[in-house]
């Protein structure tokens, strides 16, 4: 394993910049949020056709998401970019140069290194903030063909490497039977005291969950007058765990909670899951420690992320492959994601700046592992080792 990046490489990251900026500038000044990235995703496909790139439309059956290649049977490695915005605030999440980012890492190593014995794809995948068009992709096959995938989020910090939770949700409707609260108690069935016992008996299981276990939830509905015994009370929860075993384990539980609660209330309930499960990401050592040497050799500050949080598409994604989601800085002090004062990072100097450094994080892991297969061997076979593949 070597441990310093490569210069022209580098070099070549700085060269193309000023080329790439513009295409992030441009998805900035025009945020379309998940499901609506029509203008986003052709955008992004005319500036990759440009420069000799087949595109893909509707990768996987699912809208405005892509697939960027150039025919070749060499083995591929995925490159992912997100391009989905936020209500109001825009591209308050960084997916604007995150995308950037993933598509001059691309054009860098392909133009520095075009007898590379990989083939280097870019991966279009709408609606992380909404569906988790990840999941879709997975589940329809679009990433089994690639040894992994990668990509960048703009943050506060260097990480190389996201731990997020499992998380998946659940949608609980209680039925009672109402009544007049005053004049004829003794005929109802409150849904409300159902749904007051079954939270409380999640904050009581609390002490006994798992390391990062978690339960967080609203009332949506909770009766509609105080002189009603309410008979419907509606209950949005997300479960979250360290992994989709434990996900599971939690949601038995609950369920198992669930059902005594309204057994013994004489209530009945209803439950859904209205989204996809997300996953946990692998933290793969070689692949950390890897690119937290890119980062030091770039002189570019970076920490290991310690405790999971959140949840991310990305992990469905390392259900089938390695996958990588680093941590790129895009900010001199530290902003909170998804505010006014985050999106406003997106333009100027400072993002310039960010987008090189995240270019040349990437495109250095993508060199090395292409060119080291023992690199590449060891982050599979800790990956399979992970998740228990043959």
């Amino acid at each position: 394993m070597i441990n310093t990046t490569n210069e022209l490489l580098n070099q070549t990251v700085e060269q193309l910049e000023p080329e790439v900026f513009p295409l992030s500038e441009w998805l900035t000044a025009h945020p379309e949020v998940g499901g609506e990235e029509k203008e986003s995703s052709a955008q992004i496909a005319r500036f990759l056709k440009e420069r000799g790139y087949t595109v893909e439309m509707d990768y996987c059956g699912l809208q405005y998401a892509f697939r960027a290649y150039k025919p070749s049977d060499k083995p591929r490695i995925a490159v992912m970019c997100e391009y989905d915005a936020l209500p109001k605030i825009g591209h308050a999440c960084g997916h604007s140069l995150s995308c950037g980012i993933s598509v001059l890492s691309t054009l860098a190593v392909s133009q520095c290194f075009p007898d590379l014995p990989y083939e280097l794809d870019l991966i279009g995948t709408p609606g992380e903030e909404t569906i988790g068009g990840k999941v879709t992709i997975s589940k329809n096959g679009g990433f089994d063909r690639y040894q992994y995938a990668i990509m960048g989020h703009i943050s506060s910090d260097n990480t190389p490497q996201w731990r997020v939770l499992a998380c998946n949700d659940l949608y609980v409707t209680i039925q009672g039977k109402g009544t007049h609260a005053s004049a004829t108690p003794w005929e109802g069935h409150s849904a409300l005291n159902a749904a007051q016992l079954f939270m409380h008996g999640i904050d009581l299981m609390r002490v006994q969950y798992k390391p990062f276990m978690q339960m967080h939830g609203i009332i949506e509905e909770g009766g509609v007058s105080p002189g009603i015994i309410p008979d419907r009370v509606v209950l949005n929860y997300y479960p979250r765990a360290a992994s989709m075993k434990d996900l599971e384990e939690l949601r038995v539980n609950t369920l198992r909670l669930l059902k005594g609660v309204t057994y013994g209330t004489q209530t009945e309930y209803t439950v859904e899951q209205r989204f996809d499960t997300f996953a946990e990401l692998h933290y793969g050592k070689t692949a950390v420690h890897t690119l937290m040497e890119i980062f030091q050799d770039l002189h570019m500050e970076a920490h290991e992320v310690l405790y999971p949080s959140g949840s991310s598409d990305a992990g469905n994604v390392d259900l089938v492959i390695p996958t990588f989601h680093l941590g790129i800085k895009g900010t001199d002090t530290f902003i909170d994601i998804h505010t006014v004062e985050f999106e406003r990072l997106m333009y100027g100097e400072r993002a310039r700046q960010t987008l090189q450094n995240g270019a040349k994080v990437i495109a250095n892991f993508l060199y090395q592992t292409a060119t080291q297969p023992e690199l590449m061997e060891q982050i599979q076979k800790e990956w399979k080792e992970y998740r228990e593949v043959e």
